[in-house]
């Protein structure tokens, strides 16, 4: 039986003492993109306590060891939703890593969609300015990745709380708006309610059990709670953990 409606200080790679195979119906997650955060001139705050400046073969198995063990955890027909970005203005095509990860898993993509951030912050990342030398490319985007475990439809039946102006709006494979600023001094990269919001209405049922194993400040877990499914979060970090259970009891 699985622990339902928690928060978890532990790595998700060690899931098998908490969550039975086969029983969660949606992930919606964002890891660590190997940007380096607290050396990274855009963002200044580090991780806790993961190392954001892994080898890339190593940042690479990381993700393939923590999205082999969703594979196992997720129901046929339940979907994994990842936002990613790249690295280095795009140099480092994080997602198309990933992807290769989840296909090389199993997994069956479904769709991709590009989260416009309305940001500016590095648009004076020129690079070469004004020469074809090694001009820079910032990119004020990132990808939010969706797959699916053996069937793209839903094998169980349940009740909807999608509108139909929600679903015509967010049915379009760029979704607009703006990133989180006020969670800044609780998690170094926290994801705007928003995504989690859009992602768990569109993609499952009330009452589903929504996953995300690397919680950071719970934003995914708290959208979860208000919208009346279930949630399940993992964290190596006590302290965000914490952040987690804080934002809970305000859902």
């Amino acid at each position: 039986m699985n622990r339902l409606n928690v928060v978890i200080n532990d790595d998700f790679r060690n899931a098998d003492k908490y969550i039975e195979d086969g029983s969660i119906d949606l992930v919606v997650t964002s890891p660590p993109y190997n940007i380096d955060l607290g050396n990274n001139k855009y963002n200044k705050s580090p991780y806790d306590l993961y190392i954001d400046n892994k080898d890339h073969r190593k940042y690479l198995l990381f993700l393939h060891q923590i999205f082999v063990k969703v594979y196992d955890k997720l129901k046929p027909g339940g979907r994994v939703v990842i936002n990613i970005g790249d690295g280095k203005n795009g140099a480092v095509p994080t997602h198309s890593d990933v992807i290769k990860i989840m296909v090389g898993i199993g997994f069956i993509p479904h769709s991709t969609i590009i989260w416009d951030k309305h940001t500016t912050s590095n648009r004076a990342a020129f690079g070469s300015f004004v020469s074809p030398s090694s001009p820079s490319f910032p990119c004020p985007f990132e990808y939010i990745l969706i797959f699916a475990k053996e069937f793209r439809r839903l094998k169980y039946k349940g009740m909807t709380d999608l509108t139909k102006d929600e679903f015509v709006e967010w049915a379009y494979g760029i979704w607009s708006f703006a990133p989180e600023k006020n969670k800044k001094d609780k998690h170094p990269s926290p994801f705007p309610r928003e995504l989690p919001h859009r992602a768990i209405k569109m993609l499952s049922w009330v009452g589903a059990t929504v996953l995300d194993p690397m919680c950071g400040s719970g934003t995914t877990l708290a959208e979860a709670k208000i919208l009346k499914r279930n949630y399940i979060g993992f964290d190596i970090s006590e302290q965000y953990c914490e952040t987690s259970r804080d934002e809970l009891l305000k859902a």
